[in-house]
């Protein structure tokens, strides 16, 4: 009789938990982006070309001594029908199985859409001496990606196989039926996996190619008094990114480096000045860079043309502590202006909020 019982007791445990081993916490995506649309309207980012992957909720970035800038970005995604069954990586990603076949939907990237809120106290050039406090918002989302689909297949197929190749003992089965907390269940079901095999699937697989659009609005006050009228700002851009993965198919690897080709052009049209008129740019520009484990280093140039016609030429860094807080860091010449040293220094943290999983 007591065989019989952990039979059924292991039938049962494998049929409520069984989904949950495989259920993933945002936590465990590394935070990829460093800078929000937001901020780049206002100049304020490390970065002005970027493609994130970020998976996650709300991510808060603190540049200029940490928190002379402020931005905060949510991701809608995160907060809407959280418990639903159809929320799987590879339907987020845009690569899902059809009966035996693989297909790739390349526009199915709203879902990485993105808002962002910016506040900066600076000096801006055509504005009268001193600093401004500015505010500003901007939305980003994806609007084409295209993977490498095998590469994401043999993901798939690899880890499918570790996880089906579990052989949970009794006892554990036991102790997953007697505690009531799903957390502590799902820590204990990982605590068997095979995890020297799992690492190399730490992080996600980029898209080979795709393209971001963003669209950014911000106003400062021309003095600092709530009644001295407003100056306003506008821009809107596409970056299109291309990712080459420099270690395929390692074996021991935990993280997946790359080498990114990335361009940028951009309308922009800045009411950010004491002038009559509005001045107009028109910005293309490019940037290279290098992802290894927890470092990021990138050079990006801009050529700026319209009312007055500038570049910008910056290099940038950037640690991952871990999978929640990134540092990071700029320097170079940005546009043309009495004081053109551009350098920053930040902080970027990510926040898993609403338990959402994939």
């Amino acid at each position: 009789m007591r065989y019989v019982f952990l039979i059924f007791a292991c039938l049962a445990v494998l049929w409520c938990f069984g989904q949950e081993a495989n259920t993933i916490d945002l936590s465990e995506f590394q935070l990829e982006n460093n800078t929000s649309p937001a901020f780049v309207l206002i100049g304020e980012a490390p970065s002005e070309i970027y493609v994130p992957e970020n998976l996650k909720a709300l991510t808060i970035h603190a540049l200029s001594n940490l928190g002379g800038s402020l931005s905060v970005e949510v991701s809608p995604y995160y907060f809407i029908n959280t418990k639903s069954e159809d929320r799987t990586y590879f339907r987020f990603i845009g690569v899902e199985k059809d009966g035996e076949q693989y297909k790739q939907k390349p526009f199915s990237g709203l879902n990485t859409t993105t808002l962002s809120f910016g506040y900066a106290n600076k000096e801006f050039e055509n504005v009268a001496e001193g600093e401004r406090k500015t505010f500003s918002i901007g939305i980003r989302t994806r609007l084409l990606r295209f993977y490498n689909k095998e590469e994401v297949i043999r993901y798939y197929d690899e880890v499918s196989a570790i996880l089906a190749g579990v052989d949970y003992p009794v006892e554990v089965l036991l102790r997953l039926q007697q505690t009531g907390d799903e957390e502590e269940k799902a820590g204990m079901i990982r605590e068997f996996w095979d995890l020297e095999k799992l690492k190399k699937y730490s992080k996600p697989v980029k898209p080979v190619f795709q393209v971001d659009g963003a669209l950014g609005y911000g106003t400062l006050f021309k003095e600092n008094r709530i009644d001295s009228g407003t100056l306003n700002r506008f821009g809107a851009w596409l970056t299109s990114a291309f990712s080459l993965i420099l270690n395929k198919g390692a074996t021991r690897s935990t993280t997946n480096n790359y080498f990114n080709v990335l361009v940028i052009a951009r309308y922009v049209e800045d009411g950010y000045t004491l002038a009559s008129d509005k001045l107009y740019y028109r910005d293309i520009g490019g940037k290279a860079a290098l992802e290894f484990g927890n470092f990021s280093f990138g050079y990006e140039y801009i050529k700026r043309n319209g009312t007055v016609s500038s570049e910008r030429s910056v290099g940038n860094i950037s640690y991952a502590i871990n999978k929640d807080i990134t540092l990071t860091g700029g320097f170079g010449k940005d546009f043309a202006g009495t004081d053109n040293l551009f350098t920053v220094f930040g902080i970027n943290w990510g926040i898993n909020m609403g338990k959402s999983t994939f």
